[in-house]
């Protein structure tokens, strides 16, 4: 879900006002325990932060199952933009997108199970990529590209080396139950703010 958002190499300034941006790899990726190739933007550094932040959250989910304590958890993305400061005040974070996807751990009592499971997951999770995909296709909210180069950690992620991704954060929660929601809503919710 995050290649549209990545979807700016560097961003080189020659002047204010004036810069170009650089091109962008991209990359087939096979999961491992289930039938599901996925692309991604081939930047190492982004790669790691992400899987960094997803580590986490499952180690956690994992940790709380096995306590007892719950089975449910929630994992967020999403997108903004600082606000420029007006004083006296301080800026304003303003998140302009959020996904979540909420997660539910089971466990497979077989092995015929087990591969039935990954099946559905597998599914499951084609039709969740298909639509965000679709979602995030259609003409909605994009932060501009600031003028002059101060600006630009104010939209831009800066701490990649040869690219610059939206300003985003990864947020999770473990659940004590699961909450009901319509079929769409129960796995992905996609929040749209404007100004």
């Amino acid at each position: 879900w995050y290649q549209r958002r990545v979807r700016v190499g560097k961003i080189t300034y020659k002047k204010e006002s004036t810069y170009s941006i650089g091109s962008l790899g991209v990359c087939d990726n096979d999961c491992n325990k289930i039938d599901f190739t996925y692309c991604s933007v081939n930047n190492q550094e982004l790669a790691a932060d992400i899987e960094k932040e997803v580590t986490q959250f499952h180690s956690e989910l994992r940790g709380a199952v096995n306590a007892g304590q719950t089975r449910n958890g929630t994992i967020a993305l999403e997108f903004y933009e600082k606000k420029k400061a007006r004083w006296p005040f301080g800026g304003d974070v303003f998140t302009w997108e959020s996904w979540e996807v909420r997660v539910e751990l089971v466990s497979a009592t077989s092995t015929p199970e087990q591969q039935r499971r990954q099946e559905v997951i597998g599914t499951e999770l084609a039709e969740k990529v298909f639509y965000i995909t679709q979602m995030i296709n259609k003409s909605d909210y994009l932060p501009k590209t600031p003028d002059i180069p101060n600006d630009i950690g104010n939209v831009y992620h800066t701490k990649y080396s040869d690219i610059h991704p939206f300003l985003f954060r990864m947020r999770y929660s473990l659940n004590q139950k699961p909450e009901t929601q319509p079929a769409v809503g129960k796995s992905v919710r996609k929040l749209l703010d404007y100004t």
